[in-house]
């Protein structure tokens, strides 16, 4: 398992090599600031792909398969996610899943209705001189697996049955 932080740049808290504690946990969560302003979820795409390539590459010849689909869990708030542009960041999410990383973005949304993701609408810009379409920002998000989580106590549960779908996704792709 490894951890990083995100967002103007990206930081690897906890390396995949290293062996996962309660002492490390404990490191791992002071580190945590949510001080950044920017996301850039393209730029956290290329470097996790690139690591999780290398460790795939580290650990052929062993017990796991090389076609074998990696697990990333992004956790945040799930806005701004277009900083980089929405090609550069729909390019670096067909990327990650071309490089078998199964991603699924678990969005921390208001507990209130005020301010949710599920309010937030854009502007579809049309050709021409056309009025722009409203739509709903989740309508353009860029990633296809996402969980919405209201309740940060049930994050746990949702983690699991995260990891649990993924186990049958790709128990179902080896078969």
């Amino acid at each position: 398992m490894s951890v990083c932080s995100f967002g103007e740049s990206v930081k690897l808290l906890h390396p995949l090599h290293e062996q996962f504690t309660a002492q490390s946990g404990g490191k791992l969560l002071q580190q945590f600031t949510f001080d950044q302003k920017k996301t850039k979820v393209a730029e956290l795409l290329r470097q996790v792909t690139g690591v999780m390539m290398k460790s795939r590459q580290r650990q052929q010849g062993t017990v796991s398969h090389p076609d074998t689909s990696q697990l990333l869990l992004i956790v945040s708030d799930g806005r701004g996610l277009f900083l980089e542009g929405v090609d550069t960041v729909k390019a670096a999410v067909r990327q990650a899943r071309e490089a078998k990383l199964f991603v699924v973005f678990v969005i921390i949304d208001s507990p209130t209705n005020k301010d949710s993701i599920l309010d937030i609408r854009v502007p579809l810009f049309k050709p021409g001189n056309q009025l722009p379409e409203i739509r709903s920002y989740l309508d353009s998000f860029p990633f296809p697996f996402y969980v919405i989580l209201r309740d940060i106590n049930s994050l746990p549960h949702t983690l699991s049955d995260a990891l649990r779908q993924w186990f049958e996704l790709v128990t179902a792709a080896d078969a």
